[in-house]
């Protein structure tokens, strides 16, 4: 996809970002110089219907609310439970747009 972030560009990100919990995801995110995503769903979450379910639900919300904004920030995306609904994660984003 056109906003995931590669493998270096991860590891740049991860290691000078800013994590903030919120709500049932965790956040890193530094501004960067267009708006990137990257996530962490281990095996823990579930089965890989659940993780890919957790993995559209995140990139659509991200699509609608960060690119569409135009928000130039990395954004690392790691659940902090499992089976987070759809209304959480959007939740979740609305809180992380009205911190920046």
């Amino acid at each position: 996809m056109h906003f995931s972030l590669s493998r270096k560009e991860f590891r740049a990100v991860y290691s000078q970002s800013i994590s903030k919990p919120i709500g049932d995801l965790l956040f890193y995110y530094s501004n960067y110089s267009s708006p990137r995503l990257g996530l962490i769903v281990s095996k823990k979450y579930g089965n890989a219907v659940s993780r890919n379910l957790f993995k559209r639900r995140i990139r659509e919300i991200f699509i609608h609310k960060i690119l569409q904004a135009n928000i130039n920030m990395a954004i690392i995306i790691k659940p902090l439970k499992k089976d987070i609904k759809y209304s959480a994660i959007n939740n979740s984003f609305d809180k992380l747009i009205s911190l920046l």
